[in-house]
């Protein structure tokens, strides 16, 4: 399964070649073995290859930025139509990009926010994880309330047209 992103701008094709016994993945003619294990804290351990490489990961609006051997990157799929209905943000609706547990809300039903404001801050196989916002506008809608779990592809968050818009 190909899947299209921008690495720091650039286009950049990623192929799932198999899942066992890790994750093969194909990133232009490389080709690796992957598989994530726990870590503290919002940390994560990737071994690729036999290689344990610690990282860090932040989610803003459409951006994943990741930190890893020393450097951020910054990952956007691009082959994602980001409508509502789709997972992740786009449209009005904020979804969860998998399952998880609601650790703090950050906005109310009615606030005004920016592009990047943090909104809540959840929980997904022991990583936290804040959701900001993709775009300007009103919260229009909270789907979730503190230590609610959810399913993935669950709406999280509705926006709304800031007033004036």
């Amino acid at each position: 399964m190909a899947y299209s992103y921008t690495l720091d701008g650039r286009p950049v094709a990623l192929d799932i070649r198999h899942r066992q016994p890790a994750l093969g993945l194909a990133v232009g003619d490389a080709v690796f073995d992957v598989t994530e294990t726990p870590a503290e804290g919002a940390a994560f351990d990737l071994v690729v290859d036999g290689r344990v490489r610690r990282g860090w990961r932040h989610i803003v609006g459409q951006d994943i930025h990741v930190r890893l051997d020393g450097r951020t990157y910054v990952l956007r799929r691009t082959d994602l139509d980001f409508a509502e209905g789709a997972g992740g943000a786009g449209g009005n609706d904020i979804r969860s990009d998998m399952p998880g547990t609601t650790i703090a809300l950050h906005v109310a039903v009615g606030d005004t926010v920016d592009e990047g404001q943090r909104l809540l801050t959840i929980e997904s196989m022991k990583l936290q994880m804040t959701i900001s916002a993709h775009r300007a506008g009103r919260i229009a809608a909270l789907h979730v309330e503190a230590n609610a779990t959810f399913e993935r592809g669950a709406v999280l968050v509705s926006l709304a047209p800031a007033e004036g818009e």
